[in-house]
């Protein structure tokens, strides 16, 4: 099985990038959505990131771990699909510490515990990373209507794009592959071809 990890910021496209990619290949892949509805601390997390940060952190650490179909030898598909690779969630946390929402500690516990879970996790072989400006993100975020996001500010979404695009640079340029989604427009057969080859 092929590992591909769709990245970028919150409000990048990753999950409108991932139903277009299962829309073609069809039973060749399956795939891990973040779901950040099945987070039991996501609203909490929103009205009180101080205080429920750590708790949402673990929460979506968790999430990997509730359907096992991405396990080596657990599927019969080609292609599995991350939406959102697991050590990518150190960035939302490192953007977390920051703004004093974490603790170092909170955040070294975070780090090892996600880097521990990963180094046991299979390999990514791909990863496409979705870029795109901070007036799409911010249209993105608008037109998928969850609540809990109406009250994000300007300076969070710069600040998080930003911790993301130093992160980008962290990821093996070989075997990454960064799609610009302004505008709703990107050569499908280009990743495709990416993915394949």
């Amino acid at each position: 099985m092929k590992y591909i990890a769709i990245c970028g910021t919150v409000g990048s496209g990753k999950t409108t990038m991932l139903g277009k990619l299962l829309d073609y290949f069809g039973a060749r892949a399956s795939f891990h959505e973040e779901r950040p509805q099945d987070n039991p601390f996501i609203c909490d997390y929103y009205a009180d990131s101080k205080r429920w940060t750590f708790h949402a952190q673990v929460s979506f650490l968790s999430l990997y771990f509730d359907d096992p179909a991405w396990k080596p030898g657990n599927g019969e598909t080609e292609l599995f699909f991350f939406d959102r690779c697991f050590l990518e969630n150190l960035v939302i946390a490192r953007y977390r510490l920051d703004q004093g929402d974490l603790t170092q500690a909170e955040f070294d516990v975070l780090e090892k515990l996600a880097t521990g879970i990963g180094s046991l996790m299979p390999k990514i072989d791909k990863y496409i990373y979705l870029d795109c400006s901070i007036q799409t993100i911010l249209e993105h975020m608008r037109a998928r209507g969850r609540d809990y996001e109406d009250n994000l500010d300007l300076m969070y979404v710069y600040e998080l794009k930003t911790l993301y695009d130093n992160w980008r640079l962290t990821l093996p340029p070989e075997r990454t592959l960064t799609v610009n989604m302004d505008g709703g427009e990107y050569d499908l057969d280009k990743i495709v071809r990416f993915i394949e080859a």
